[in-house]
């Protein structure tokens, strides 16, 4: 147990580092974007502007996580879900385009939770990106999201027509540090676990190989 608190109080200050790191590129990318944007073709200014909204978004998430990350952080607030949801959709929008992903959102009138907006999002960010990465000859996305009145918890539950997990990937899924993606860190789900008990909550995972 204290092994695994001081790895998340790792990820913690390294999500903090992180986001401080991005802080001057994405300022520099929507500079550029804006000067190549006033001597664009018109064909090419939609496209400019797409960049410049999703930098401004993700300026947004760093000065959020940046808040979230600082220690004197423990405010809690009502999040509708839902609204959560369709922001996380939007923001992916292009990638599912990309992808040749088909979405499908069906929602009962679900209540606020307790939460922090920027963390549900993080959980949301991460399980849309996994979903995306694990679908990259197109498919379908499910989201469903449910109030069950006897427990008074609120389900997310998302279904992905992707490659499925081997029994040994799913065993690793929440352990820190263990990804099969390039380049990946193999820290989105494990905080994703964290912030989930963190309020109340829990995840589990239902995976088979070539499903």
């Amino acid at each position: 147990q204290i092994i695994e608190n001081e790895t998340f109080v790792a990820l913690g200050e390294m999500s903090a580092a992180i986001a401080h790191s991005l802080r001057n590129p994405l300022a520099t990318i929507r500079s550029s974007a804006e000067l190549a944007q006033a001597i664009a073709h018109p064909p090419v200014q939609k496209s400019i502007t797409d960049i410049i909204g999703q930098v401004d978004r993700m300026s947004k998430w760093v000065r959020e996580l940046l808040l979230a990350s600082s220690p004197t952080t423990g405010v809690v607030e009502n999040v509708d879900p839902s609204e959560a949801i369709l922001e996380t959709l939007n923001t992916f929008e292009l990638q599912i385009r990309n992808a040749d992903v088909q979405v499908e959102f069906t929602a009962t009138a679900a209540p606020r939770v307790v939460s922090q907006r920027v963390l549900l999002s993080q959980v949301l960010n991460s399980l849309f990106s996994n979903a995306l990465e694990a679908m990259p000859n197109g498919g379908r996305l499910h989201i469903d999201l449910e109030s069950d009145m006897r427990s008074g918890k609120l389900h997310i539950t998302l279904h992905d027509t992707g490659k499925g997990m081997t029994p040994r990937q799913k065993q690793r899924l929440f352990q820190p540090f263990s990804t099969n993606k390039q380049g990946g860190l193999g820290v989105g789900l494990v905080m994703v676990k964290r912030i989930m008990e963190r309020f109340g909550g829990k995840v589990s995972v239902t995976s088979r190989e070539d499903e």
